[in-house]
């Protein structure tokens, strides 16, 4: 189920990342600590069953976030596993 984004927020958006764009600096060196990542590794399918509330609260949260439910329910998988990773 894809939820359109809010015209005004796209609007917003928009000219945030031209106005982004226009200042960025690109003869500048990343800082320090940059880690610089390849996100189109190929990567694996993983499915997940949930019960219809808690699809539903998933993708009530996901909504008010503006974010498709599969990106926001890897990006807390992924920091799961950066805590569990830590942890160990």
């Amino acid at each position: 189920m894809t939820k359109k984004l809010d015209d005004e927020i796209a609007r917003s958006a928009r000219a945030d990342a031209r106005r982004l764009e226009a200042e960025a600096d690109t003869a500048v060196p990343y800082p320090d600590g940059t880690a610089i990542t390849r996100p189109n590794r190929p990567s694996r399918m993983f499915n997940l069953r949930l019960t219809d509330e808690q699809l539903g609260e998933l993708q009530e949260l996901a909504r008010e976030r503006h974010l498709p439910v599969s990106t926001m329910a890897r990006s807390w998988l992924l920091e799961r596993l950066d805590r569990e990773r830590d942890a160990s």
